[in-house]
C-alpha cells in the first residue's frame, strides 16, 4: 500500500476531478458507476448539497482554486481541512472502511414489513423542538408568515416546485446527524459505515383557486444508465401530515417486480402505466415521523388539501 505524503492528505485532488467532470468545455462523459459513488462520498464528507454545488460549478466556477474557496466560504477553513483529510484517507485507500458496529432499533416485525413492502414509517424519531427549528428556517428563508396565508405562495430562487434547495444550517445538521436516524438506516443497510447526505427540504402549501399543486407526479429517482440499486431514500415530517395535508405516497412492494418489468418495458412507459393504475397509497404521519423507502419504489408527494402548509426535511445516507 502506498503511504500518502502530507500534501496528498491536505490537498484534495478529487476536487479538480469533480470540477472537470462538470465543466461544459470538456466532452460529454460516459456514466461511470465508480465515479458516481466517489462523487457521492465527496459530497457527503464535505457536507455540500447537490443543487448548490452543481449550480456553482455550471454557472460560476472558474478553476480549482475557485471551487476550493467556495467550499471554504460555505463550510469554514477548519471544516474544509478536516474533510479533506477524511476524504483523502478514504479515496487513497489508507483508511479501510469496515462494517462499523451499530445499535439496531428496529424490531423483527419492522424488518419483515420492510422486506415485503419496500418502505417503513418509524414514529416520533425527532423531537418537536428540532422539527420546529427547521420549520422556522424554511419560513424565514421564504418570507412566510404563518398567520398570513397570502405569504405562503411567495416565489424564491431556491424554490423548485415543492423542493427548497436549502442545505447549510445548524438546524438541518442537528437532524441529519442524529444518531437514532443513522441507526435506522444502518439497520436496513446492515452496516454502520454510513455518511449522512446533505439533503434539501420541502414546502407544500395548500392548493386554492390561484395555486395548483407543484409536486412531481409518480416517479423514481433512479439513474437508469446504472439501474436500480439498494439505495434508501427518506424524509422526516416536520409537522403533522394527515391524509389531506399532502402526504408522501408510494406503491408498496414494487421492488419485487421492477427488474422483471424493466426487461421488456422502458422506464418512461412503465411509470406512465403505473400512474394510470392508481396503485400509490398515501402515508400519513405526525411531526417527527421518519419515512424510508427503497429507490425501486415509485413515489410522489400529493396535493395539500388542508388549511396549513406541509413541511419536510429529506434524509439519506451513503453506505460506503
Amino acid at each position: 500500500m502506498l503511504i500518502p505524503n502530507a500534501q496528498q492528505l491536505t490537498d484534495c485532488s478529487f476536487l479538480g476531478i469533480v470540477r472537470k467532470y462538470h465543466d461544459i468545455k470538456y466532452p460529454k462523459k460516459d456514466v461511470e458507476e465508480q465515479y458516481q459513488h466517489q462523487e457521492k462520498v465527496f459530497f457527503s464528507i464535505f457536507q455540500i448539497g447537490l443543487f448548490e454545488t452543481y449550480n456553482f460549478l455550471y454557472s460560476e466556477c472558474q478553476d480549482d482554486d475557485h471551487f476550493k474557496n467556495w467550499i471554504i466560504q460555505l463550510k469554514g477553513a477548519d471544516f474544509y481541512q478536516q474533510a479533506t483529510v477524511k476524504f483523502n484517507q478514504w479515496y487513497l485507500g489508507t483508511e479501510h472502511v469496515i462494517n462499523m458496529p451499530f445499535d439496531s432499533i428496529l424490531s423483527e416485525a419492522q424488518h419483515q414489513f420492510w422486506e415485503k413492502n419496500g418502505y417503513l414509517k418509524i414514529a416520533n424519531v425527532i423531537d418537536t423542538e428540532r422539527c420546529n427549528a427547521v420549520i422556522e428556517l424554511i419560513i424565514k428563508t421564504l418570507g412566510v408568515d404563518m398567520e398570513k396565508p397570502e405569504t405562503w405562495y411567495n416565489d424564491h430562487q431556491l424554490l423548485q416546485g415543492l423542493m427548497l434547495q436549502l442545505y447549510q444550517h445548524k438546524a438541518l445538521d442537528d437532524i441529519r446527524n442524529d444518531e437514532q436516524v443513522k441507526s435506522v438506516f444502518a439497520s436496513l443497510y446492515g452496516s454502520g459505515a454510513l455518511l449522512p447526505n446533505c439533503e434539501k427540504v420541502s414546502f407544500n402549501p395548500p392548493v386554492n383557486g390561484n395555486f395548483t399543486f407543484k409536486g412531481s407526479p409518480l416517479h423514481w429517482d433512479i439513474d437508469f444508465n446504472i439501474g436500480p440499486q439498494y439505495y434508501i431514500q427518506g424524509l422526516l415530517y416536520l409537522n403533522d401530515v394527515p391524509i389531506k395535508r399532502g402526504p408522501f405516497s408510494l406503491i408498496p412492494g414494487y421492488h419485487h417486480q421492477i427488474e422483471a418489468e424493466l426487461q421488456h418495458k422502458n422506464p418512461e412507459l412503465l411509470i406512465e402505466e403505473l400512474k394510470a393504475q392508481n396503485l400509490a397509497i398515501p402515508i400519513a404521519g405526525e411531526r417527527g415521523d421518519l419515512i424510508l423507502w427503497l429507490q425501486s419504489i415509485p413515489h410522489a408527494a400529493t396535493p395539500n388539501l388542508s388549511d396549513i402548509p406541509r413541511f419536510v426535511q429529506y434524509l439519506s445516507f451513503n453506505n460506503f
